[in-house]
């Protein structure tokens, strides 16, 4: 009787920290206004991860960076997206969105933004978009 053995092999993907926009913008608020703690926290019980992931999410937040969002499908382009967060008074969160999605720095994504916002069919007011 012949027989033969397998070997096993272990493989590990080290997969990015996806945290939710939402989340990011939240966190981001908390770590701007001194509160490390409260941002690990958050981060920890909205996206579901250990202390030491959320740890790594706030210390790149506070490095300035944009983590993936988790992929999904959305209803329209990220232009599309954008005003609709821009309009609800998110333009914060539409920045990470854009930041997220189009790997820019900071100021190109601000500057997306305010792009988005003078597009034909966008009407401003001193208010900002209606």
């Amino acid at each position: 009787m012949w027989r033969s053995e397998r070997e096993m092999a272990e493989v590990q993907v080290d997969l990015d920290l996806i945290t939710p926009i939402h989340v990011q913008v939240r966190a981001h608020d908390l770590l701007e206004a001194g509160e490390y703690a409260a941002a690990v926290e958050l981060i920890r019980k909205e996206s579901q991860v250990s202390r030491w992931e959320a740890e790594e999410v706030a210390k790149a937040l506070q490095a300035g960076h944009v983590l993936p969002d988790f992929p999904m499908p959305w209803e329209g382009d990220l232009s599309t997206r954008v005003l609709k967060l821009v309009t609800a008074g998110r333009r914060k969160e539409a920045v990470f969105l854009v930041r997220s999605h189009e790997d820019m720095s900071r100021p190109e994504a601000e500057a997306f933004v305010d792009a988005q916002l003078r597009e034909p069919g966008t009407q401003l007011d001193e208010t900002g978009p209606r």
